[in-house]
């Protein structure tokens, strides 16, 4: 090599480690690459959470629903405006039912804001860039959770584009996580998968220290495997986001309740579309979660998470009077609750 190239290749190597603090990131298939955080050691006791999203739907199953086999329900959602209000259902009934029914069995009710109305997170961005509009936004959520005796929140902002975004989140977190926990409400985030997902990198780990926990959306997986949320999928979930310092004991897995691929069908649907679908994962190509994987998802989160999430409780299962079988034992909800106390689920064995 001439030594021209050679004072080349030393002039580029010298670039790369003398910017940003020694600090650089790569391009590997267009996604933003960081450098490892440093974490410290997490020695925190891990009370294992089991979470649900709920939709209101023309199934009309919120009475099939066994609550006492969660921890926490959000309901989705309430959609918000950019001057800070909130939108009230229209029809407000499922909200309060759900709160009466899932309180009672002793699960705690948030709301959840954000992505599933509007996915550009415009007015998230809107709101956060004004500090003005930001106490009206936590004025607005305090008086929602009062009014419809609620136990916290849920916020879905996960198309975190910069830094930028990423520190307009923590001062709006911060904020509203001194509010909440003065109520004795909870706050929680949801966040992308993390590891095929570039969106998540620019979430700070900053961000942690204001929530109770983060429900980590482990499907609608973009990698090269046949599958929207496999096992292996929920392995590095995991992984990514234990190696960016969010410690275990707020670090909930998602688990969907839906197909991808050929259809986009509840858990519910394919059941009773053919009863041995539980026990699989793909059929008809369509691929989803069945009682297998979603058993072993558990397990694994029991070792290395703070909970598992279902999206969404109205996919579900359930035993209705006029069924010729007993639905109740294949239910995702059941299958992760037996799991999680120890007892063996065999419906698939």
């Amino acid at each position: 090599m001439s030594l021209f190239y050679k004072s080349i290749s030393l002039l580029i190597i010298v670039g790369l480690f003398g910017c940003d603090d020694n600090r650089f990131t790569e391009v590997i298939d267009d996604n933003w690459i960081k450098e490892p955080e440093v974490c410290e050691e997490d020695s925190t006791a891990v009370s294992f959470k089991k979470v649900a999203y709920w939709t209101p739907d023309e199934t009309d199953n919120i009475e099939l629903i066994r609550f006492n086999a969660l921890t926490h329900v959000n309901y989705t959602h309430i959609a918000f405006n950019a001057d800070g209000t909130l939108v009230t259902p229209e029809d407000i009934e499922p909200l309060e039912d759900l709160v009466a029914l899932a309180q009672a069995d002793g699960a705690k009710v948030g709301i959840s804001l954000g992505a599933w109305a509007e996915p550009d997170d415009s007015t998230f961005n809107a709101i956060a860039m004004d500090n003005a509009l930001i106490n009206t936004f936590i004025d607005n959520i305090s008086d929602f959770l009062e009014e419809y005796e609620l136990d916290g929140v849920d916020l879905n902002w996960q198309s975190i584009d910069s830094d930028e975004e990423s520190d307009k989140f923590k001062a709006l977190l911060e904020k509203l996580s001194e509010e909440l926990t003065e109520q004795g409400k909870y706050l929680t985030i949801t966040s992308p998968s993390g590891e095929d997902d570039k969106q998540a990198n620019n979430l700070s780990k900053e961000l942690f220290a204001y929530v109770d926990f983060v429900n980590v959306m482990a499907f609608d997986s973009t990698n090269n495997d046949s599958l929207h949320s496999s096992l292996q999928d929920a392995q590095d979930a995991i992984t990514y986001w234990t190696d960016r310092c969010l410690i275990k004991n707020k670090l909930v897995l998602g688990i969907p309740l839906y197909s991808a691929g050929n259809a986009v069908r509840s858990y519910d649907y394919l059941i009773r579309d053919d009863i041995s679908y539980a026990c699989l994962d793909e059929s008809e190509r369509r691929n989803y979660n069945g009682i297998p994987t979603v058993i072993e998802k558990t397990n694994y989160s029991l070792l290395n998470a703070g909970g598992v999430m279902l999206k969404s409780l109205e996919q579900d299962v359930y035993a209705r009077n006029n069924d010729d079988v007993d639905y109740s034992e294949y239910s995702i909800v059941n299958v992760i609750n037996e799991t999680v106390l120890g007892n063996t689920v065999s419906v698939c064995q």
